[in-house]
């Protein structure tokens, strides 16, 4: 496994010898113990294992809750109530539900359009969730449903995707519509279905991508990578990963799943799979020079479009995924994420989020992939250590002696708007600033988050103190002058209540307090 003896051991205590002495040292008399991890089965749990030993950690299957360091494939396996902040880490964050079940993801990218951007005017920069969702119902929905039904039109193709499922597990294609409502009549009807319920497992619907560019004429995905490195501050990084491909041309009208889905645990159910697997899988540098020979000469995008143009694109979706759950993250130290991000190209060019995944897979049974996950894995092992360490001692967080792979595209530190955009000369993705449309926008609008009606609009739930939080983040997140204060109650007129020493009282926000 493809993994770097020299990892330097960012978790070292040793005590050194001090000059002078004769006396042996008190760490070679009573050695610092090793850091203890705990590595959940599954998922080549190896990879995690080795990548931990050879920074100095020591796995214990016993300890499932005194670890330093914990990696588990689901987060049902964390018992959060125990888990120490500031002391533990575990690969998982409380709230990433929001953003990696596709329900979830879908609704929160809606929610945050709907109700926050609706308040200001979008910047050109902000991407609208037609632009990279394809068309969503929610078919456990009344009025989504009849929606889907009315909308539908012959040789329309739409695919049903479960939830809370991976691995491509419960996914159909569905060309007449029909199908999909006998579906619901019979459960009306309390039959048992087939495999799973409909209405048990919220299910979304989305209108398939039916041309999507191809690669020799097989239909392929982006396997890319997100990491959460910390949450508190926020820091997220971008990887490029690698792409997956069908082992099969592709056809609208085949109706086997393995030409639709390229995802390796799909692919590995055909018997050809072993003489074809090292087809499934390709580097970035491989589909870079395919598309300069192939589509180049007959589209207009610019030479090595997918090397310098499309992780542009990627990244400016990431961050509209970023800015719609940044605030439903659970915000305690020590947590992380990797997720792996899927991608899809048409033959316009355009770039398509098919869903993000928690715990993606880190199998290496194919050459490409053997080149590209363990050093992925590693790097965001040893970046989210780094981030931890230098928050637990309160040292600078950058640069990020850790990165190599990797980009930063999100930092809560240096964060100036809620629409940052990417410096077109910056090989780095973590280079924001903000546009003079983006300064004019935040000129303009800083009052009508203040209103009423705005305040109530961008509520996140019935708790008002989580309401006062969450509108103090929009107005810092704007560039406003913070405002201290606890909200008691809602009145029509604009006003906040606020504490000052044994006395309450209340002040009538006006707009020159923002100039």
């Amino acid at each position: 496994e493809m993994l770097e003896e020299n990892s330097s051991n960012l978790l070292s205590n040793e005590i050194k010898p001090r000059k002078n002495s004769n006396k042996k040292s008190r760490s070679s008399l009573y050695p610092e113990p090793k850091p203890v991890c705990y590595i959940g089965s599954g998922n080549n749990s190896h990879l995690i294992e080795n990548i931990l030993k050879s920074i100095g950690y020591e796995n214990n299957e016993n300890k499932i809750d005194d670890f330093k360091f914990k990696w588990v494939q689901s987060s049902s396996n964390v018992n959060w109530n125990i888990f120490k902040d500031g002391e533990q880490m575990i690969n998982h964050i409380q709230g990433e539900d929001y953003f990696t079940n596709k329900l979830q993801l879908y609704q929160s990218l809606q929610t945050y359009e709907t109700n926050y951007l609706s308040l200001t005017k979008r910047p050109q920069s902000y991407l609208t969730l037609n632009q990279f969702i394809p068309q969503t119902f929610k078919l456990d929905e009344i009025h989504d449903r009849h929606l889907l039904f009315n909308l539908h039109k012959p040789g329309d193709t739409w695919i049903c995707k479960p939830s809370g499922l991976n691995q491509g597990k419960g996914i159909y294609i569905v060309k007449d519509i029909n199908q999909l409502k006998e579906k619901f009549n019979q459960e009306d009807l309390f039959e048992k279905p087939k495999t799973f319920s409909i209405k048990q497992i919220k299910t979304i619907v989305q209108r398939y991508i039916m041309n999507p560019l191809l690669v020799h004429g097989k239909k392929f995905d982006i396997r890319c990578y997100m990491l959460i490195s910390s949450v508190k501050p926020l820091i997220v990084l971008y990887h490029h990963g690698y792409i997956r491909l069908s082992m099969f041309d592709f056809d609208n009208d085949d109706e086997n799943l393995l030409t639709h889905l390229t995802n390796q645990f799909v692919q590995k159910k055909d018997p050809k799979y072993n003489d074809m697997k090292e087809e499934t899988a390709w580097t970035m540098e491989q589909l870079n020079d395919y598309v300069n020979e192939y589509i180049l000469p007959r589209t207009n995008i610019q030479i090595d479009w997918i090397k310098n143009i499309l992780p542009k694109i990627i990244c400016r979706i990431m961050l509209n995924v970023i800015e719609s759950i940044r605030m439903r993250l659970k915000e305690r130290i020590g947590c992380f994420g990797l997720y792996g991000c899927d991608f899809m190209i048409d033959e316009n060019m355009k770039v398509w989020l098919i869903e993000i995944n928690v715990n993606p897979s880190l199998s290496t049974n194919t050459n490409t992939l053997l080149q590209v996950i363990p050093a992925v894995v590693q790097e965001a092992i040893l970046i989210s250590i780094e981030c931890f360490e230098k928050i637990h001692h309160n040292h600078e967080i950058f640069p990020l002696k850790s990165l190599n792979g990797f980009v930063c595209i999100y930092n809560d530190l240096e964060r100036k708007s809620s629409f940052p955009s990417i410096k077109q000369k910056s090989h780095h993705y973590s280079n924001f600033d903000q546009s003079q449309e983006e300064k004019v926008l935040i000129n303009e609008k800083k009052v009508s988050i203040l209103k009423c009606d705005s305040f109530q609009r961008s509520r996140t739930n019935n708790d008002l103190l989580k309401t006062s939080k969450y509108f103090n983040e929009k107005l810092i997140h704007l560039n406003l002058k913070k405002l201290n204060h606890q909200t008691k109650r809602r009145s029509k007129s604009v006003g906040v209540t606020t504490k000052s020493s044994s006395k309450t009282k209340s002040i009538q926000i006006k707009t020159n307090e923002f100039n």
